[in-house]
């Protein structure tokens, strides 16, 4: 009894274990996400610098929720959501 309870306890952990190294990979879009809320909660204006190819691009969310950056980002300035290709 004793043996099985342990079974299925390590059986738990090894899933869990497993699953937590598990991320998806977090893309432009969500970095400016995060950027535009943290600028709304704090009330401050927030600074990302934002891989784009081999060249390095900076962007910045403003307290009144625009966000403004370089156009190769493709992000909408009021929104900060990924622009939709022309």
């Amino acid at each position: 009894m004793v043996l099985a309870i342990l079974g299925i306890m390590a059986g738990f952990v090894g899933l869990s274990f497993r699953g937590a190294g598990e991320r998806p990979p977090e893309t432009t879009a969500s970095r400016v996400a995060a950027a535009r809320r943290l600028a709304l909660e704090r009330r401050h204006p927030v600074t990302l610098h934002l891989g784009a190819g081999d060249s390095l691009r900076t962007m910045t969310a403003f307290p009144d929720g625009r966000v403004v950056g370089d156009t190769a980002l493709g992000v909408d300035a009021l929104t900060g959501r990924p622009r939709a290709p022309r």
